[in-house]
């Protein structure tokens, strides 16, 4: 009954489908969000998250807005889905694949953030001065409390441990960062990482 009310409700998005049919990094949110064992179809998959997610909407919004804003079909979306009104994502580039748990609370602003990017509730990322503002590339996630601030480079592979801030640059990734200023507390060998082909920078 629950899903017949999402694909109801979801209708009137339906009418904007050319719009967002092809954005690949909306597809690959999807798989993040919902396995597809579940509900393997684009518009289903859409429609359940749209209904039960309201940190999705804002995703949702904002792959709406950039590269392309369609300001249109970004008001119609709020008409039918208020998002969450605590969820700030004001950068312009964020990679497919990205994951919203929980999210209220929460500003995201940067350079560049890479695919698969996965942040909690509570998180700041953004300035620490006049246009200095962070890069995080692919498969990086920034739990709960978290501060990333200023021009800095997390590597691939980065985790933020709960209430971390961090401040300085940490380009060499595969590793967790923990405490105020943050600090590596668990990194996977060099040598090891070597040894798989993965360039790291130090």
């Amino acid at each position: 009954m629950k899903r017949i009310f999402a694909y109801l409700r979801f209708i009137p998005i339906l009418f904007f489908f050319p719009v967002y049919k092809n954005n690949i990094r909306l597809r690959k949110d999807l798989d993040q969000w919902i396995n597809t064992k579940n509900n393997k179809t684009f518009l289903g998959r859409l429609a359940v998250l749209l209904q039960s997610k309201k940190e999705f909407r804002n995703l949702f919004i904002h792959r709406n807005t950039y590269p392309k804003n369609h300001f249109l079909f970004r008001r119609w979306i709020k008409i039918w889905y208020p998002p969450e009104p605590t969820l700030y994502l004001e950068c312009p580039d964020i990679g497919g694949g990205c994951y919203i748990q929980h999210g209220f609370a929460t500003y995201v602003t940067a350079k560049k953030i890479g695919d698969n990017f996965h942040v909690n509730q509570q998180v700041t990322i953004g300035y620490s001065g006049p246009n200095a503002l962070p890069t995080i590339k692919d498969n990086c996630m920034v739990m709960c409390g978290a501060k990333v601030l200023g021009d800095i480079t997390l590597g691939n592979y980065t985790r933020v441990g709960a209430n971390a801030v961090v401040i300085k640059d940490y380009k060499r990734g595969y590793g967790l960062l923990v405490g105020v200023p943050a600090k590596p507390k668990k990194e996977y060998p060099i040598e090891v990482l070597r040894k798989e082909g993965i360039a790291i920078e130090e």
